[in-house]
């Protein structure tokens, strides 16, 4: 995701800039940045030390899905380098959704909108949807939706409770799960690991069995599972940070990416599962209909 200032956006960074982004539990962030947006991109990264209360509402700008929408059929009148042209407006509405969804001010706001609208016009997918205007959708549940023109952002909504689509690109988990459920649903998957010098996710251990052991993740399969992903990962685990803080990312010789989180006196934790463009099971599937 592309960080780099923008006129509207945020005033120049200084080398003493400090991250004011939280971490999952709520501890406040201090380490040095100098990104755009302000996050250090270590830590969690979020803008609240808690997760919202109650659920957001869709944006109200944002057209129903029941309304007519097709594949655009004509090309989207932008460049990627265009979303951070100060002549392409970005609507109060679409500001203020994106503060009630992620906290954070209107520049930071207006500054990240604009880099997933960036995102969306090189990877995203362009509808059309009646009445013209266009919308942009990102496959892990963002959504801009554009006038007619493309000259204005009018609204933006997302399927995430308080990450922003960089968090979610960089495996953030989400806070939105209930605690005591997840440690209920959790608790015979942490068995199966309590050996393990490296702890992984569910929905880490769900993914691996799928797209690398062509199986479901179950009871009766979890520790076959368990065993084949902590032997894979061995071969990628990154040194930990200095701090023992953070987050590394490596990339087996399969172009598996295996994102790991770092906590002081904690285990690492392979925390989300990725593949490189052109590889895993859709790129197999892919080559199999050519």
């Amino acid at each position: 995701m592309d960080n780099r200032p923008n006129p509207s956006s945020l005033a120049a960074l200084t080398s003493n800039s400090r991250c004011s982004r939280y971490e999952r539990g709520g501890s406040r962030c201090h380490r040095p940045t100098r990104r755009a947006d302000g996050w250090c991109g270590t830590c969690a990264g979020f803008r609240r030390p808690q997760k919202p209360a109650d659920p957001v509402v869709p944006c109200p700008t944002a057209p129903s899905t029941r309304e007519p929408v097709t594949a655009a059929t004509d090309r989207l009148p932008l460049t990627s380098d265009e979303a951070h042209d100060p002549q392409l407006g970005v609507t109060r509405s679409a500001i203020e959704r994106y503060c009630a969804t992620h906290g954070g001010d209107r520049a930071t706001a207006e500054a990240e909108i604009r880099s997933l609208l960036e995102n969306l016009i090189a990877t995203g997918t362009h509808q059309r949807v009646e009445g013209g205007a266009w919308r942009l959708l990102a496959q892990e549940g963002f959504s801009l939706l554009l006038s007619a023109d493309a000259n204005r952002v009018l609204g933006y909504s997302t399927a995430h409770r308080d990450r922003t689509y960089g968090q979610v690109k960089a495996g953030v988990p989400s806070r939105s799960r209930s605690r005591s459920g997840h440690r209920r649903d959790k608790r015979w998957v942490l068995a199966l690991q309590d050996d393990l010098p490296v702890r992984f996710t569910t929905l880490v251990l769900r993914r691996f069995a799928r797209d690398v052991l062509g199986t479901e993740f179950t009871r009766s399969t979890g520790k076959k599972v368990v065993e084949a992903a902590y032997s894979r990962s061995t071969h990628v685990q990154p040194d930990p940070p200095s701090n023992h803080a953070g987050r590394r990312r490596a990339t087996d010789e399969a172009g598996l990416r295996w994102h790991f989180a770092y906590e002081p006196g904690e285990r690492p934790a392979v925390i989300h599962l990725s593949w490189e463009p052109g590889c895993g099971p859709q790129a197999a599937a892919q080559d199999g209909g050519s």
